[in-house]
């Protein structure tokens, strides 16, 4: 019980599910502009954003147009009306990419979850008094459902846990440190 109070008086946890917080979620859905194109959230906007960026460094003309034909499905107003929908399409149900271009997203995907945190950031007085809220303390992005072990793989979620009277997260947790980067 002492570590679930510790957790509670360190950390603050942000999901599209949470109300408190949630404007730092990539499912709040307000509008999201980067490079010059408008998405209805920033989950349509990393997703957007992988079929594009891939699709402007790709070489072969055929699969340039599709890439970035995709992309453009996940612009406003897209056909994908839910978050939920734009993440499945956005991965393994939609474009599925080769082992080059999965590479080249590795790189430039945290690049382009600054960009959108950083729109959102200067757009929203709700991001602003979010992250203002939330002090000093540790912004996770939990990873729900996920196992200690998968954790280890984990990119843009954590958990945090206590050990040695410390909190330790689990997982590269990326979007909960640019937002602290931002804060």
């Amino acid at each position: 019980m002492e570590a679930k109070k510790f957790l509670e008086n360190g950390v603050v946890t942000f999901f599209s599910g949470k109300k408190e917080y949630r404007s730092l979620s990539n499912f709040w859905e307000k509008d999201v502009e980067v490079g010059g194109r408008i998405y209805e959230s920033g989950e349509h906007c990393f997703h957007g954003e992988k079929y594009m960026r891939i699709g402007e460094h790709c070489q072969e003309e055929n699969r340039k147009k599709i890439l970035l034909e995709y992309g453009q499905t996940f612009l406003k107003p897209s056909m994908y009306k839910t978050c939920n929908v734009v993440k499945k399409m956005g991965g393994k149900s939609g474009l599925l990419l080769m082992d080059s271009e999965l590479l080249l997203w590795s790189s430039l995907g945290i690049m382009v979850q600054n960009e959108i945190c950083n729109y959102k950031f200067e757009t929203y007085s709700e991001v602003k008094e979010d992250l203002i809220k939330s002090g000093d303390k540790i912004l996770i992005h939990p990873a729900m459902r996920c196992s200690a072990e998968k954790l280890k793989y984990r990119i843009w979620e954590g958990r945090g846990i206590v050990k040695n009277g410390m909190v330790v997260i689990l997982g590269k947790n990326m979007l909960g440190n640019i937002w602290m980067e931002l804060r």
